[in-house]
């Protein structure tokens, strides 16, 4: 049920009947819940919310200003803005909004017990699947361009560093490459394609660098806070 509130502002409210003496409203992670005695009418529940409605409002806001709006994050070189909300759910969802927006959506009860280890690792999992989606294409399109591959290629959280290979084997990518334009992360998959050839960063690994990445340099200056 609902009550218009300030200017166009709509209360929402949900009803529980028991055998209560007394009606009081609670208001928890923005929801208003109305505990009426069985026997109270629709309408005198609704005047006493309407008696109620300024408080209630007062409340609402606060709930609405103690949500965060967290750092924002990149996805291919595009910064999205991060914001998070609560919702009578199991659990988080993730949606990117008009093409600028990321809303993390976290069950009510992550609101009162804090929220910062499952913020980090949804957006961990968003990179992690953006990863999967996307490197297949990537890993084809540079052995095509360089006539070699790894025996295999995984996806991984590391410290430090965006791309690895291992042994001139294979090469593990860390999802975090996802938040680059696409042109870098092509740079950081050649660069570990190169390292299949040669295992240090010798002369002759630079000159493989250069004829296929030939802007390489600026690209290494984008990710400098990396090491790969």
């Amino acid at each position: 049920m609902s009550i218009f509130g300030k200017r166009e502002r709509v209360i929402t409210y949900t009803v529980n009947k028991a055998a209560n003496r007394d009606m009081y409203i609670t208001v928890q992670n923005g929801e208003v819940v109305v505990n009426a005695p069985w026997y109270f009418t629709t309408n005198k529940i609704q005047e006493i919310v309407q008696e109620k409605k300024n408080w209630i409002l007062s409340k609402i806001q606060e709930y609405e200003e103690n949500i965060p709006n967290i750092r924002e994050v990149k996805i291919f070189g595009k910064s999205y803005d991060v914001k998070v909300l609560y919702k009578n759910i199991k659990t988080t969802e993730l949606t990117i909004e008009n093409n600028s927006e990321i809303n993390i959506i976290l069950p009510n009860k992550y609101k009162k017990i804090g929220n910062e280890e499952i913020l980090k690792r949804s957006i961990e999992k968003m990179y992690e699947e953006i990863a999967k989606n996307e490197m297949e294409d990537i890993m084809e399109k540079v052995r095509l361009k360089l006539g070699m591959a790894p025996e295999e290629y995984k996806i991984e959280r590391m410290q430090n560093t965006l791309g690895k290979c291992i042994d001139g084997k294979n090469i593990i990518i860390n999802p975090e490459l996802m938040k680059y334009k696409r042109e870098i992360i092509e740079y950081v998959v050649t660069h570990e394609f190169c390292h299949l050839k040669y295992k240090t960063h010798g002369k002759n690994f630079y000159k493989m660098i250069e004829k296929y990445i030939p802007e390489f340099q600026r690209y290494e200056r984008e990710i400098q806070e990396y090491q790969y």
